[in-house]
């Protein structure tokens, strides 16, 4: 019997007339792909959109190959990511990071916790290269990726108590354009050493 999960929704394509891609995470299933048919009648609550939380019934195909989208319950909206131009990069690379590396990425509560609480932040107006940062040191962290023992004596020193500090406390609502810069740098670093030290694949 299909039971209803709750989902995020990462990524969302349009497949034909009638359908919509849907990559999602779920605290059960982890991180896959499923359709949902939009009927052009539908009511915008019920046709997915990018960072939604929602809540879903699975049924799977005949062939039992491919997961469709029976009912979408939405829980939380976050369309307000989208009008601003910096909060709408953050969020798309933290989600095409965990798109990208799907089959890296367990099933776990805490992986849903962290996602969505990096969403929320987003949504709220945190600055959002620092909530990326964070969101993509802690990820590593939790995956068991030795990001304390191998990338942080690489960091300039320079870079590290803005680092440390960044990463350690509450995102602010908002940070300077000196600050902005050095959370870039800290953030293309830590990038630079997962394309070269992980097995991670790293989207453009």
């Amino acid at each position: 019997m299909p039971e209803h999960e709750e989902a995020l929704v990462l990524k969302t394509e349009p497949s034909g007339e009638s359908f919509i891609k849907l990559y999602v995470l779920t605290v059960e299933s982890g991180i896959f792909l499923c359709m949902k048919r939009v009927s052009k009648k539908a009511n915008s609550s019920t046709i997915p959109d990018l960072f939604d939380t929602a809540v879903i019934l699975l049924e799977t195909s005949q062939q039992g190959t491919m997961r469709f989208v029976k009912e979408y319950q939405l829980r939380q909206r976050r369309d307000v990511i989208g009008q601003n131009y910096r909060s709408l990069r953050s969020a798309s690379r933290l989600s095409q990071l965990l798109v990208a590396n799907a089959s890296h990425m367990p099933e776990s509560k805490w992986l849903f916790t962290l996602t969505e609480r990096a969403f929320d932040a987003f949504a709220a107006g945190k600055a959002p290269d620092v909530v990326l940062l964070k969101s993509v040191y802690l990820l590593l962290k939790d995956e068991g990726y030795p990001v304390r023992e191998s990338w942080w004596p690489t960091l300039r020193a320079d870079l590290r108590e803005t680092a440390k500090r960044l990463i350690s406390k509450p995102s602010p609502a908002q940070i300077d354009k000196a600050e902005q810069k050095t959370c870039e740098s800290i953030e293309q670093d830590l990038t630079q050493w997962m394309r070269h030290q992980t097995d991670l694949i790293i989207p453009d």
